[in-house]
């Protein structure tokens, strides 16, 4: 059974666009897809193919027909151009399975490792013959520049990307009016590493109400987002908890991510892309994640405080409830 490697799953297939995390259309590298299909040596529209265990149809393979270019995290640039399509310098794929469709961006074997922070292309056209000799057969290192899905956070002075929050800067909770960034916190993971649980959950636009959130929110598993339960009340609960409503996921493409967490002298409520979400609250398994150097400073911030933003519910409780996200 042949095997695909490394392909980079985005949006949509377009013309002269350029993909990226930030911009909410690169949304991260599927390490492999097999099919005995593909034992031909071809792509041809009508192949099955296997993602993730699930079997997915071939509905369009296209190629470029003017130059597009990858720009890589040292913000150099690999260029992609037209070429034979016995060995085309890059793929798109566009494939279903009746309910579910993905595209696919698949590099040449040729680019090696890379590490990616935005993707454009120049002009697409369909390939001749509806198929195209399989490329990437090599499983070289492929991942993409995370900026913690470019979240912004709501200040005094604008929203403003979390990466970009400085400790000391004013940030704007619910409750509280504008307030101190008391310790700033980073959490890197390689999944090839890291636990398949710990892998982010992405808030599509509008998931959550109306313009909420204004852009896609990606949050670690247990971060919690502020809601109405069935009897009015806002409540805390787990991104985790939420999966499988339409619109919120669990980012499986993911390989790399980083995590920023904003510390505050209490636990917050604070707004990113426009929607309502908790700051870092100390909690047993939060601590545990932070590196038992920082732990100390952690205990100074909050003192004996403990107490929560608003109440929470666990992983059960909100599977029982019904939400109200308008």
């Amino acid at each position: 059974m042949a095997t695909i490697y490394d392909l980079f799953e985005v949006t949509s297939i377009s013309a002269n666009t350029t993909y990226s995390e930030a911009a909410g259309n690169l949304l991260g590298v599927v390490d492999s897809v097999s099919s005995s299909d593909l034992n031909d040596g071809e792509f041809d529209e009508g192949d099955d193919i296997l993602i993730g265990g699930v079997f997915y149809n071939i509905d369009q393979i296209k190629e470029p027909d003017s130059d597009g270019f990858f720009t890589l995290g040292d913000a150099s640039t690999q260029t992609f151009s037209p070429g034979s399509e016995g060995n085309l310098s890059v793929v798109f794929l566009t494939v279903s399975n009746g309910g579910d469709v993905r595209h696919f961006i698949i590099p040449n074997d040729s680019y090696g490792d890379m590490n990616v922070q935005s993707i454009r292309t120049g002009n697409i056209g369909n390939v001749a013959g509806s198929d195209a000799a399989i490329i990437s057969t090599t499983n070289n290192n492929m991942s993409v520049v995370c900026f913690v899905a470019g979240s912004r956070i709501m200040t005094p002075d604008g929203d403003i990307a979390v990466e970009d929050i400085e400790v000391g800067q004013l940030v704007s909770t619910r409750d509280n009016g504008p307030q101190e960034v008391r310790m700033k916190l980073e959490r890197r993971l390689d999944f090839g590493l890291a636990p398949e649980k710990l892998k982010p959950v992405a808030f599509e636009q509008g998931s959550l109400g109306h313009e909420q959130p204004s852009r896609r929110l990606c949050v670690s598993p247990q971060h919690r987002m502020l809601v109405q339960d069935r009897a009015g009340r806002f409540v805390l609960v787990p991104a985790k908890a939420l999966t499988g409503r339409k619109g919120i996921r669990v980012m499986q493409a993911k390989r790399h991510v980083t995590y920023v967490h904003l510390v505050f002298s209490r636990h917050e409520i604070i707004f990113a892309n426009g929607v309502a979400t908790e700051s870092f609250y100390p909690g047993v398994e939060a601590l545990q994640a932070i590196p038992e150097g920082r732990r100390g400073e952690i205990y100074e911030i909050f003192g004996e405080t403990r107490l929560a933003a608003a109440p929470m519910l666990n992983l059960k409780e909100t599977k029982q409830q019904v939400l109200n996200f308008g």
